[in-house]
């Protein structure tokens, strides 16, 4: 099962930010920064409204979460923090490696057991992909288990960012790591583009 595209932190965070705005409409006079302060709060509600459907299925939930964002309800509890993922490859006797961050770093498991916590990654980069080197286990090739789709949807948006982002494979996009929760590319993000450019 894929995990959420967005945690509960993400979306307390674009609450914060639509009461930030409210708070600044209400203090304001001028006329001409209200409606710029309208056009926000509309912006992010439209954020929030799309990080809902991405990351909630439950109806009940999404209604919960939208009172808290209106009404100041009490913030849900879920969805459930996303460790992202910052690499995964394979070596060349068949092991798989794992590497997502947590509190205090990144933990690597290999073959499903952690094997290891650090603060970054040992990575090396031919015209081939990019490597990972786990202690003295044979080296670890990165690869990427998305649709094709979904990385050209990706590719597509970063040549021409002013288009709207893939929203229909964020949930794909995320849970392999290649954006974040804010749509933002990441540095596995950047190594899955230049590898497809590469192969093109």
């Amino acid at each position: 099962m894929i995990k959420p595209p967005l945690s509960r932190d993400d979306l307390l965070a674009l609450v914060h930010e639509h009461n930030h705005v409210h708070n600044e409409h209400r203090r304001t006079t001028a006329e001409s920064v209200r409606r710029k302060l309208d056009a926000r709060v509309l912006e992010i509600e439209d954020r929030f409204e799309r990080a809902l459907a991405e990351a909630i299925p439950d109806e009940a939930l999404r209604r919960a979460w939208r009172d808290h964002l209106h009404r100041r309800g009490p913030a849900p509890d879920e969805p459930p923090p996303v460790s992202p993922l910052v690499f995964r490859g394979r070596s060349e006797v068949g092991s798989e490696a794992v590497a997502r961050e947590k509190a205090g770093g990144i933990h690597i498991e290999v073959d499903g057991a952690v094997y290891d916590r650090r603060r970054g990654l040992d990575l090396a980069a031919d015209p081939a992909g990019t490597e990972l080197r786990v202690g003295t286990l044979p080296p670890f090739r990165e690869r990427f288990e998305l649709p094709a789709e979904a990385l050209d949807a990706l590719r597509a948006w970063v040549e021409r960012p002013d288009t709207e982002p893939p929203w229909r494979w964020a949930r794909e996009l995320v849970a392999e790591g290649l954006v974040d929760g804010h749509f933002a590319l990441t540095d596995r993000g950047r190594r899955a583009l230049a590898l497809a450019r590469r192969a093109a």
